[in-house]
C-alpha cells in the first residue's frame, strides 16, 4: 500500500485557513490539500482538492469519528488544525491519529495549556524577566491602572475577546458582564504594535517582524516589515523558553522602556500569508519537517508593506 501523503487543513472558512491555503498553493503540497469546516459554505473549500463539513467540537465523539473517516477517504498523512479548539483537540489525540499513520502538527498539550491562557503566558514570561503588561484577574483588581485599559478573556481567541475600556462607566458595565476576564494595563500607543512570526525547528529559531495596524475586526490590516536586532533577540529568547517545535506568533507593544509582550499564539496566525510573501514560509516549513527536509530561511525583502484585501466566494448560483 502506498503511504498516505495528503494533507487536511481544518477551519478553511476562517481567515487563517484561507491564508494557509494561499501559502501552500505555490508549493509542492498544492495538489495534496484537503479541507474541512463546520460551515458548509466555508470559503476556503474552493481552493482545495476536496472538502468535508464536520461536526462541531461540542460533540467530540462525532467530530473524532468524522475525522477518522476522512483519514481513510482522503488518504491523509498530515493534519494541520488551524482553529484553537481544534488545535487543542488534536494535541490531546496525537497518539490516536499516529496509530492511523497520521502526523498531527500542533504544539504539545502542556505548551498549549500555558500559551492559550493569557495569564499563564504573562506568568511564564514574568518568571523569565521579560517585560509584560501588568495583568490582574478581575476578581483581584482594585483600580491599579488608569484608563484606558483592556479587559480580556483569559482564554480568548486572539484579539476577538478583548475590549478597550475608556472610563469607569464602561469598566463597571463590562466587569459585571464578564466577571472571569482579566484586567490589563495599556502599554504605549497602537502605532507601536508589533506582530512577530517565529518558527523553531528544534535547533534554529527564525523570525519575521511587522509593525501592524488592525482592521476587519481583530485581524492585521496593515503590516510593515521591521528589522530590529533587539526585537529579534527577544523573540528568539522566548522561542527557546517555550521550546516547542513549530510556529508561534508573538504580539508586542513598544514604549520608551522597550518591547512588552502581551500575547503568544501557539499556532499559525492571520499574518501567515504576509510572512510567506516576504519569504518566511512557516506553513510550508511545518510540513517540511514531517518530510525530514531542512528548513532554510532566505529573506526576500529588506523593507515592504502588506495590506489585507477583502474578497468574495459564491455558492449555489442559478442564472435566470
Amino acid at each position: 500500500m502506498m503511504p498516505k501523503s495528503n494533507i487536511l487543513l481544518t477551519a478553511v472558512g476562517g481567515d487563517i485557513g484561507q491564508s494557509v491555503i494561499q501559502c501552500l498553493q505555490d508549493t509542492t503540497y498544492s495538489d495534496r490539500l484537503y479541507g474541512c469546516d463546520i460551515d458548509k459554505y466555508a470559503a476556503g473549500q474552493s481552493m482545495v482538492k476536496g472538502f468535508a463539513t464536520v461536526p462541531s467540537l461540542a460533540d467530540q465523539d462525532a467530530y473524532k469519528k468524522c475525522i477518522t473517516k476522512l483519514v481513510e477517504d482522503y488518504q491523509l498523512g498530515i493534519i494541520l488544525p488551524l482553529s484553537e479548539r481544534e488545535i487543542t483537540f488534536f494535541a490531546a489525540e496525537k497518539e490516536y491519529f499516529k496509530s492511523l499513520g497520521v502526523n498531527v502538527l500542533t504544539h504539545d498539550l502542556n505548551t498549549l495549556n500555558i500559551l492559550l491562557d493569557k495569564l499563564g503566558t504573562i506568568d511564564l514570561l514574568n518568571a523569565e524577566s521579560i517585560m509584560v503588561p501588568q495583568t490582574i484577574p478581575l476578581s483581584k483588581y482594585s483600580g491599579e491602572f488608569s484608563f484606558p485599559l483592556y479587559l480580556k478573556a483569559r482564554k480568548g481567541h486572539g484579539g476577538k475577546q478583548a475590549l478597550k475600556i475608556n472610563d469607569q462607566a464602561e469598566f463597571d458595565y463590562y466587569a459585571k458582564k464578564y466577571p472571569d476576564w482579566l484586567v490589563q494595563e495599556m502599554i504605549g500607543h497602537p502605532d507601536e504594535e508589533y506582530t512577530v512570526g517565529v518558527f523553531f525547528d528544534g535547533q534554529t529559531v527564525n523570525s519575521i517582524a511587522f509593525k501592524r495596524k488592525l482592521g476587519y475586526g481583530s485581524m492585521t490590516k496593515f503590516a510593515q516589515l521591521v528589522n530590529d536586532p533587539e526585537l529579534t533577540n527577544l523573540v528568539e529568547k522566548i522561542a527557546r523558553i517555550v521550546n516547542s517545535v513549530g510556529s508561534i506568533n508573538i504580539q508586542l507593544r513598544k514604549d520608551s522602556r522597550g518591547y512588552f509582550v502581551f500575547e503568544i499564539n501557539p499556532r499559525l496566525s492571520s499574518t501567515v500569508y504576509f510572512r510567506h510573501h516576504f519569504g518566511f514560509q512557516d506553513a510550508k516549513w511545518w510540513l517540511d519537517l514531517v518530510q525530514g527536509k531542512k528548513i532554510v530561511y532566505q529573506p526576500k525583502f529588506k523593507s515592504g508593506i502588506g495590506i489585507r484585501t477583502v474578497g468574495s466566494v459564491f455558492f449555489e448560483m442559478e442564472q435566470e
